[in-house]
């Protein structure tokens, strides 16, 4: 072959700057990277991309290098861009068992607001619920439910009395508990040296009249637990009867203001009607204590700490302001990490958990 002469300026390989359309190659790294010689992967990726069915995986092999990770990761947020916002999801309280939450799924940005809401209604419950339960129109119906038990109470005891004074006995109410006290002719208490110097038939009528006396309190404490059982039932009614439209009044504002269908409306609706019921169950512990009973009170207000912690939201993926669906990458694929866990703390040496 002829040997031919080039020169160094045929050698050099000349590109006008102004023809790649950028002025700095920094600007690149904001530019897709091209699948270059990977055109068959290119086409099966998105492919599998497009398969919206559930139980769909791409599995993607590749040298150390290829950008395979750049690549797929690129493709999925430009498909993922396209996909409709998923809905947020929330874990509400479930008062049937309370170690399974309830998990919620509202459109977007909805989860935000129904956590707002149910905590605005927890401010509302702590402070008009008292207001109401401090009131003059409950006050003087429960003063009354309650004059009506002692006013029945008192007629049972006068009976009482009256049926151990017949036998020559004295009864004593202390502190809840009834303290029996034998009497003599004169009607003094009778000493244990006396009982013991009666007659061995005296000794034993007397045993006989205080087994009847015996048998009788227990039908009066039966009487008065029956009292008290009504007058409580009759307490706990008037203060539902107080609370009642409040409660769904919040409630309602809150449905009003979750306008948008939900594909688990059922299940918030059967929900805030489980918070409505617990709400009108625990009424006392919202009543105002007296501030003698110091111990009394913070066992209360903790107990209504505890009963309150039931209503808050947590919103575990909020999607609000999101445009399209997310991409998510975890560089550690464990089962704990795919599919989450469930924690437990500990108290007084047990392990609880909640939807929290």
């Amino acid at each position: 072959m002829p040997i031919v002469k080039v020169s160094p300026a045929e050698l050099r390989l000349i590109v006008d700057a102004q023809a790649l359309g950028y002025a700095d190659t920094s600007e690149l790294l904001d530019q897709p990277l091209p699948w270059i010689g990977q055109e068959r992967a290119e086409q099966a990726a998105r492919f599998g991309l497009a398969m919206e069915p559930p139980d769909y995986n791409l599995f993607v092999l590749g040298e150390v290098g290829s950008g395979r990770t750049t690549l797929l990761c690129q493709m999925m947020q430009a498909v993922a861009a396209t996909r409709p916002v998923p809905p947020d999801l929330c874990y509400l309280h479930n008062f049937d068992a309370p170690e399974r939450p309830r998990a919620l799924r509202m459109p977007p940005g909805q989860g935000r607001q129904l956590r707002a809401l149910m905590l605005q209604l927890v401010k509302t419950l702590q402070t008009e619920i008292p207001k109401r339960l401090d009131g003059e129109d409950f006050r003087a119906e429960s003063e009354h439910l309650q004059k009506t038990y002692k006013a029945e109470d008192g007629r049972a005891f006068a009976e009482l009395d009256a049926f151990a004074e017949a036998r020559n006995f004295a009864i004593i109410r202390d502190q809840g508990r009834m303290v029996l006290t034998l009497r003599d002719e004169k009607g003094e208490p009778m000493t244990e040296g006396k009982a013991l110097a009666l007659p061995k038939e005296k000794r034993a009528e007397m045993d006989r009249l205080e087994e009847e006396l015996r048998g009788e309190i227990t039908r009066y404490l039966e009487k008065t637990r029956a009292l008290e059982r009504v007058m409580n039932e009759g307490l706990a009614a008037l203060r539902r009867q107080m609370i009642k439209p409040l409660l769904e009044h919040e409630l309602q504002e809150i449905r009003s203001e979750l306008r948008k269908q939900i594909k688990d409306s059922v299940k918030l609706g059967s929900y805030l009607d489980q918070v409505a019921h617990d709400v009108l169950e625990n009424l006392e512990l919202f009543q105002p204590g007296n501030g003698d009973e110091e111990e009394e009170d913070g066992l209360r207000a903790a107990a209504l700490a505890e009963v309150l912690a039931r209503y808050h939201v947590n919103l575990v993926v909020d999607n609000q302001g999101r445009e399209g669906a997310p991409v998510i990458v975890e560089d550690n694929p464990l089962f704990r990490t795919l599919f989450g866990s469930v924690e437990y703390q500990t108290e007084n040496d047990v392990l609880v958990t909640d939807f929290a």
